[in-house]
């Protein structure tokens, strides 16, 4: 009898009894054991400390029946971290998960819930709880910023659409995905989101689902997709004021930059930093004449070094009532010959300190690679349906809260407990007057063998030393004396 080796016939479709003892189809992916109980503990942590079972009851994000909707949840937001994807947790020794395949995928479809006030109850409990503590309020600021969320492949997603992105310079085939944060230069929290479709007819590639019904959240949401950039970006900051009102600064380039978006950022209590435009279709008032940003940089006295060209005060405002704002021109690092324009609607800040707020920007583009590189935002599930869209972006969103906490808490040296406080006391311990004490006991033994003189001469040079010091040091120095 010839075996399938040697016969040339094997059927591939055919699970023998040797493959079942061996687990060839069981062990196939390689098993991280390790990372897995690594990670159970820390997001047991995390979900206890914010309380993430009290906000899925408030935003009625539940289940029907079946499991309960933190373990579904647990298993979609480890799984980036165990490094495979839904297939191979199930086809594991040891899966995380006891459910279906089905049950992670109904989860995301069919949950009734409000994804985005659960990231605003979220992110408002973190910045309070976990990050105010160690940064002054002053610090934060808001940044809005869209970046393209890519379905190349997709031809039947909900709401599809096809949208230029200006970073490849080619239209694209998704959404832009129009995204709130708050960051105080360290830490960068997403506050709220938006999967923008577009609202050209022509553009869409894939309609929305007309069965849904109007009153719905759904529907609000697939409705919203479907405005423009502008106006969706204000429906996003009117709900992150709602929950964190004492953040007033908002950034954004230039590709929000108009002066109709700024004035009614204004209007919200709002100061502004962003990158200006260079377009002659947008005017500033500035010396009774109403310029074009390239007229404007023509009429400014130019400085002939540093990183900061000049600076004026304009107006935004060319009808009604002023509202002013200061531009600094900065030269630009790649080309000599080419500037940048930022913009600030607060007349007290500095030019240093305009063009060091407007660099905290830049933690909304870390932001945007690490969910889409490491957390797989676009590449985790291959789902149709919008909501399943808005359910799994919501938890890669999550994920990344999760993690910038812990690397706050690992890097920030206010975060060592008890060592931070008794280091910070140790220090305290050495007053002015005990440092001021050392000092003159040093500068006597100094002279003493440089110069080899008496203890009476060296008395006088020291009064000569404390009588040149100013009064109120003096003071302090004498009374040392005195005590000793």
């Amino acid at each position: 009898m010839k075996t399938p080796l040697l016969s040339g016939r094997i059927d591939l479709g055919k699970k023998t009894n040797h493959h079942k003892e061996r687990g060839v189809f069981m062990t196939i992916l390689p098993e991280n054991l390790e990372n897995e109980r690594t990670l159970f503990p820390m997001f047991s942590s995390f979900m206890k400390e914010f309380k993430l079972n009290q906000l899925f009851r408030k935003c009625s994000i539940r289940k029907e029946k079946g499991f309960p909707v933190k373990d579904v949840f647990q298993m979609i937001f480890l799984l980036v971290f165990t490094g495979k994807n839904v297939s191979g947790i199930f086809c594991s020794k040891n899966p995380i998960f006891q459910g279906k395949k089905d049950t992670l995928y109904r989860f995301l479809h069919k949950t009734g819930g409000n994804w985005r006030k659960f990231l605003f109850l979220l992110s408002t409990k973190v910045v309070s709880e976990a990050l105010l503590p160690f940064t002054s309020l002053k610090r934060y600021t808001w940044v809005v910023d869209d970046s393209p969320y890519e379905r190349p492949r997709s031809l039947k997603v909900e709401g599809l659409s096809r949208f230029y992105d200006h970073a490849q310079g080619r239209f694209s085939r998704g959404f832009r995905m129009l995204t709130l944060g708050l960051t105080d230069g360290a830490t960068f929290i997403p506050f709220a989101f938006s999967l923008l479709s577009s609202h050209q007819k022509e553009n869409q590639l894939c309609p929305m689902d007309a069965s849904i019904d109007g009153r719905s959240k759904r529907a609000h949401l697939r409705k919203e997709s479907q405005e423009k950039a502008p106006d969706v970006f204000f429906n996003l900051l009117d709900g992150a004021l709602k929950h964190c009102p004492l953040v007033s600064t908002i950034l954004f380039d230039s590709w929000f930059s108009f002066p109709a978006l700024i004035r009614k950022c204004a209007l919200r209590g709002l100061s502004v930093v962003c990158m200006l435009k260079n377009t002659p279709k947008i005017y500033y008032s500035f010396g009774g004449k109403v310029l074009s940003l390239s007229s404007l940089f023509n009429r400014i006295q130019k400085r002939p070094q540093g990183p900061i060209l000049g600076s004026c005060v304009i107006n935004l405002n060319l009808t009604d009532n002023p509202l002013y704002a200061r531009i600094v021109l900065v030269r630009s690092e790649k080309q000599k010959n080419q500037w940048l324009a930022l913009l600030s609607t607060d007349l007290s800040l500095s030019e240093d300190e305009i063009v060091t707020l407007y660099g905290k920007r830049w933690d909304i583009e870390v932001f945007f690679k690490m969910v889409k590189s490491f957390l797989k935002l676009t590449r985790e599930f291959q789902v149709r349906s919008y909501d399943a869209l808005v359910s799994h972006t919501s938890i890669v969103f999550i994920r990344y809260i999760m993690l910038a906490v812990i690397a706050r808490r690992n890097t920030d040296p206010r975060t060592f407990g008890e060592l931070f406080y008794a280091c910070y006391d140790e220090i305290q311990d050495i007053t002015l007057m005990e440092a001021l004490t050392l000092l003159l006991e040093l500068l006597k033994t100094t002279i003493k063998q440089i110069f080899v003189l008496s203890e009476e001469r060296v008395k006088e040079l020291v009064a000569y030393f404390v009588n040149s010091l100013p009064a109120w040091l003096k003071g302090k120095v004498l009374l040392l004396n005195c005590e000793s």
